[in-house]
């Protein structure tokens, strides 16, 4: 009982750290107009993903493809990541191809569905360039990256590359991590996040889909 309370007065005084997002709209200049017409854009292209490659309830939302293309056109990010291949790294790479010497590096644990992410981006014309296995990019030598999605595998797996994703961020870059409506998850990402310098904010305004997902953003510190 008495440990039962002191994790619950942990899990508040972690939760606490959790900014709105409406103090992080600093961040993301342009916000609202950039997040509708990416909605507009990515609706279509979203819809032919759950019909054709993966189910409504498994890929990334359309609400969080929304996001990620707004935070690109907002923070005009140099170097991509995400990790959970699919709708998400349609996302990034159609920022990419629309900007001269953006790198988009996407990685799954699933070799299987990494083809499949392949076959998709190849069928909207976008490339299939630095689709890695999970193992093959923790060994490679990366240079940091300014904007990561972290949506690999469950969350009971996700949680354990935690640490090795933001050793990989760039000074003042974003890490989104979806899925933070589940509090087994979240609780142990806020211990996580409160070792390094940056802050949290809520992207449950943004974010929110029809299952009850949302996501968090982490910025590091410059």
């Amino acid at each position: 009982m008495i440990s039962r309370i002191f994790r619950r007065i942990d899990y508040f005084r972690l939760h606490q750290r959790i900014k709105s997002f409406d103090s992080a709209k600093g961040l993301f200049p342009d916000f609202e107009a950039h997040f509708n017409e990416c909605l507009l854009h990515l609706k279509p292209v979203h819809r032919d993903y759950i019909d054709r490659v993966s189910r409504a309830d498994m890929a990334a939302s359309l609400e969080l493809g929304a996001f990620l293309c707004a935070a690109c056109k907002s923070r005009q990010p140099r170097r991509l990541l995400d990790l959970g291949s699919g709708f998400s790294s349609f996302v990034l790479r159609s920022y990419a191809s629309l900007n001269p010497g953006v790198t988009t590096v996407s990685v799954d644990d699933d070799s299987a569905w990494l083809q499949k992410t392949a076959q998709f981006l190849a069928h909207q014309g976008l490339e299939t360039e630095n689709l890695l296995l999970l193992q093959d990019f923790l060994n490679a030598r990366q240079d940091p990256f300014d904007l990561i999605l972290h949506d690999l595998n469950f969350v009971e797996v996700r949680i354990n590359y935690v640490e090795a994703i933001l050793d990989r961020l760039a000074p003042g870059g974003i890490v989104v991590f979806d899925d933070v409506h589940k509090r087994d998850y979240l609780h142990p990402l806020l211990k996580l996040l409160r070792r390094r310098q940056g802050e949290c904010y809520s992207l449950k305004p943004v974010t929110s889909d029809q299952f009850g997902r949302y996501a968090l953003v982490f910025k590091g510190s410059i």
